[in-house]
């Protein structure tokens, strides 16, 4: 009896544990005025140069996740960029394997889904967060071969987008397009804000410039 009366207690506890364990709408309510004044002040929103420069930084270890659908993804997807569902983002038990000392970049067509992203694994006590300012859509204007945004000058992020693709493709080539993986010192040096900060150090990283 007397370990049949520590057991329940045991369950019992581990019962008021689990109850008391906020949901994400919860986290995310309380911790919203927070939130958007770091996403109105633009602290987190990177630009595709500074991206592209993690991407061959042997010093950061970079994770991309293409929030976007799989048609999407399979049309067009920067190099080594996962495609992950919001769904997975809220599954407690997948964001606690995500490593640690780790630069995350969220990515949509614009911002808007990746801002859902960036919200919900902020709630979860996730750090090191980003999102692609622009999102694919400003990626491919900057650097798309014979892009006539990039030849120009008027391109830039739109923010407030309704995350649809604005550029079409003719194959769906994902990662093999030439936009994908591109050679920075075949385009013009571009001027940024620099926002991403360091963390860990890594000794190799896979892929390379072209």
């Amino acid at each position: 009896m007397k370990f049949i009366g520590i057991g329940l207690a045991l369950l019992l506890s581990i019962g008021l544990i689990l109850y008391k364990q906020p949901s994400i709408e919860e986290k995310l309510a309380k911790l919203e005025p927070e939130l958007q004044e770091t996403l109105d002040a633009r602290n987190v929103q990177v630009d595709p140069a500074e991206l592209l420069h993690q991407i061959y930084d042997f010093n950061t270890r970079l994770k991309i996740f293409d929030v976007r659908s799989e048609a999407d993804y399979n049309l067009f997807h920067i190099v080594d960029a996962e495609n992950v569902r919001l769904k997975q983002l809220r599954d407690s038990a997948w964001v606690k394997h995500l490593p640690n000392e780790t630069v995350f970049v969220l990515v949509s067509n614009d911002e808007k889904k990746a801002t859902d992203a960036w919200k919900l694994l902020s709630a979860q006590g996730i750090l090191n967060l980003y999102i692609l300012e622009g999102g694919v859509n400003f990626w491919l204007d900057l650097y798309l071969p014979r892009s006539p945004i990039q030849a120009s000058g008027t391109s830039g992020p739109n923010p407030s987008g309704d995350d649809t693709l604005r550029h079409n493709f003719d194959f769906a080539l994902g990662a093999k397009h030439p936009a994908a993986d591109i050679d920075p010192r075949d385009f013009p040096k571009r001027s940024y804000i620099r926002k991403i900060k360091q963390v860990g150090r890594v000794t190799k990283k896979s892929g390379s410039c072209g």
